[in-house]
C-alpha cells in the first residue's frame, strides 16, 4: 500500500455490505446509491459492496432490473441484507463485515471524478457559451476531435470514444445546444462502469434547472 493510499484510508471510514437472496446466494450487479448524493457503487458477483464515509442518517437505494428498495443506515457501519423478491427480509449490522475494514471498498466506490460543477460556476466563467464549450475549458481530459467528445483520450477510427451523456436522465448525443443558463449541475465520471458497457468511455450527467 502506498503512503498516499494509506493516508487516504486513515481519513476515511469504510462501510461493507452484502446483499443476498432467500437461499443465501449473493445478488450480483445490484446498483447501490446513497440517496441525495453522487456516491454509488455496484455489488460484485458475490453480492458484496463497499462505500466510505456514510452519514449516520444516510439512506441506501438498491436497484436491479426495475426492483428498488431503500434501507436506512441508522448509524450502522455495515449491513447484511436479505431480499425476498422486492422486499427486505433482513437488514442487520454484521461484525464479520465490520472487521473487513476496507475489504470490499477497494475500487468499487464510484464518486465523481471531477466533483459537481454548478451552473452558477459555469455562468460566472462562461456567461455566453453553450455547455459543451464551457466544459471543454473546464474539465481536465475532456477533448473534442472530429466532432466527437472524449474523456479518456483514446480516439479510435473504428470505435466511438464518446462518453455517455445524460440530461435529466435521458441520453443525448451532444451538449452543444444546451445553454449554461439552463444548467443546475454537471457531474463528470471518467470511470462510468456503473452504467455498464455504454459508460465505458465515461459519463457526463447534466441536471437542468
Amino acid at each position: 500500500m502506498s503512503a498516499v493510499t494509506a493516508v487516504a484510508q486513515e481519513s476515511s471510514v469504510p462501510f461493507n455490505g452484502l446483499v443476498i437472496d432467500g437461499t443465501g446466494k449473493g445478488i450480483a450487479r445490484m446498483r447501490v446509491e446513497v440517496k441525495g448524493t453522487q456516491k454509488r457503487t455496484m455489488t460484485d458477483k458475490m453480492g458484496r459492496f463497499g462505500l466510505t464515509n456514510l452519514e449516520e442518517d444516510a439512506v441506501l437505494v438498491f436497484t436491479r432490473k426495475g426492483a428498488k428498495v431503500e434501507i436506512e443506515v441508522a448509524g450502522r457501519r455495515s449491513l447484511r441484507i436479505m431480499l425476498m423478491g422486492e422486499a427486505i427480509s433482513q437488514a442487520d449490522e454484521s461484525q464479520e463485515l465490520l472487521d473487513l475494514g476496507f475489504g470490499y471498498v477497494k475500487r468499487r466506490e464510484f464518486n465523481s471524478s471531477y466533483g459537481v460543477i454548478t451552473g452558477d460556476e459555469l455562468r460566472r466563467e462562461n456567461p455566453t457559451q453553450d455547455l459543451e464549450t464551457a466544459l471543454l475549458g473546464r474539465v481536465a481530459g475532456l477533448t473534442k476531435t472530429n466532432g466527437e467528445l472524449s474523456l479518456r483520450g483514446h480516439n479510435s477510427l473504428s470505435y466511438s470514444s464518446a462518453p455517455l451523456i445524460l440530461v435529466d436522465g435521458s441520453e443525448v448525443s451532444s451538449l452543444a445546444n444546451i445553454s449554461v443558463f439552463d444548467v443546475a449541475t454537471v457531474t463528470v465520471h471518467k470511470d462510468g462502469s456503473m452504467y455498464g458497457q455504454r459508460g465505458a468511455n465515461g459519463v457526463i450527467l447534466v441536471k437542468l434547472r
